[in-house]
């Protein structure tokens, strides 16, 4: 490590190094690289695999129909996977545009075309059978849709929802996490469920069974615990598999406004996504149906009264697309520490660092980023077409409000 006028290295059998960090000293050990979960190779290992080129990352949108030209919407809105399809869907939709496709067990297993199809690439074994059957009926049911699966080695997949993460205790949580899927996700609409904020549910994770305020549940800063929550659960069980992270793009609840439900906006689907990449989410599902409101559709991503949403999606699709080879790389762990206000991931990737940063509250902050290898230099701004200098290894930015993402290349001189 650097020696730098701020940062100064301790000799006490590991390398640390002291930064300012918000005016408090901040202790840095050596940076690690650490490998995505499941390694970069994971999904290699399965028949008719999802890609494991770098530059491959999935992005996915819940239960589309392939039935049409309409299916051309989806491959330009940057999606690259189906994740369930409805049972008329014609699978020469999904090839044409180059995608790949999670099919349902049950209304795929015996259709012949998909067991030959290259662009199907797993199996759909259940939906929140954490929350429907709880945990012993819930086990049943998935070893009993497993042993009824063709034999042929695709990934197996599932969603949780509201068992896993808040009713559940750890042991039986974890069961559903380690034990029958390749792939984990949860669904938790932190922007938009009405029910999210009570002590049973979101306040039982993050506020200790007490109810949360509008404005600690309100936050994309939770579809990131969200994921270290399904993480924390995955490594009960001794592995490091691939979790993805759902995030709703229209009004998913059926109450009404009266009654605390809503539509999530363009800015909330774009930091909601990537603060559950900064957590490590390897995959994003969108939650394509609006089942209240005034818009009511199963086809958000296509209707033309969601073309706001459609275009955040779009956009944040393009900027993850291009950085797919930087997300897939190692995470390098120590490299840097924010103040309080954000949440930060760093990456290495080509010989330079990368550093995700997002807004943990809905407020406005000014965040100081301390760098431990780095003394000198500038923070290229990705997307917003500004720079940052870099002096005795730290740098400060502004963030307007809670949905603020910032994600930085570091060039050092």
């Amino acid at each position: 490590m650097k020696c730098k006028p701020l940062l100064v290295r301790l000799c006490f059998g590991v390398n640390l190094a002291l930064g300012v960090v918000g005016g408090r000293s901040v202790a840095f050990a050596e940076v690690v690289l650490r490998e995505v979960d499941g390694g970069p190779k994971y999904y290699s290992r399965f028949s008719n695999p999802l890609p494991s080129d770098p530059s491959f990352f999935p992005l996915g949108v819940w239960f589309e129909s392939a039935v049409d030209s309409n299916a051309d919407l989806d491959k330009d809105a940057g999606l690259n996977l189906y994740v369930a399809l409805t049972s008329d869907s014609k699978l020469y939709f999904v090839q044409k545009n180059g995608m790949r496709a999670f099919l349902q067990e049950s209304e795929w297993r015996s259709n012949k075309t998909a067991l030959n199809s290259p662009v199907a690439a797993g199996w759909l074994l259940s939906d929140e059978t954490d929350m429907q059957q709880g945990p012993d009926k819930g086990y049943s049911t998935l070893n009993n849709i497993i042993a009824q699966l063709p034999q042929d080695h695709r990934i197996r997949y599932a969603n949780y929802g509201k068992g896993v993460m808040f009713w559940e205790p750890d042991a039986q949580a974890q069961r559903f996490v380690n034990d029958f899927q390749d792939i984990v996700s949860a669904d938790i609409y932190w922007f938009t469920d009405p029910n999210i904020a009570v002590g049973t549910e979101g306040g039982k994770l993050l506020n200790h069974g007490r109810p949360l305020t509008p404005t600690q549940a309100r936050r994309a800063a939770n579809y990131g615990y969200t994921v270290d929550r399904m993480r924390a659960l995955n490594v009960m069980g001794g592995a490091h598999k691939p979790i993805w992270n759902f995030v709703e793009v229209g009004w998913p609840a059926t109450e009404s406004a009266a009654q605390n439900a809503r539509a999530i906006l363009p800015a909330e689907i774009k930091a909601a996504v990537w603060h559950s990449i900064i957590a490590g989410a390897r995959g994003i599902i969108y939650f394509n149906h609006s089942f209240g409101g005034p818009n009511r559709s199963q086809h958000c991503l296509r209707d033309p009264a969601y073309a706001e949403a459609r275009a955040a999606v779009k956009s944040t699709n393009a900027l993850i697309t291009q950085l797919a080879p930087v997300l897939n790389a190692p995470f390098a762990d120590g490299f840097v520490k924010a103040s309080t206000s954000v949440r930060t991931m760093a990456k290495f990737y080509n010989d330079r660092y990368y550093v995700f940063s997002g807004s943990k509250d809905n407020e406005v902050s000014t965040a100081v980023l301390a760098l431990s290898e780095i003394d000198s230099g500038t923070a290229t701004v990705i997307g917003e077409n500004r720079t940052i200098p870099i002096f005795n290894g730290q740098f400060s930015d502004s963030f307007s409000d809670g949905n603020a993402i910032h994600i930085y290349r570091i060039d050092s001189k």
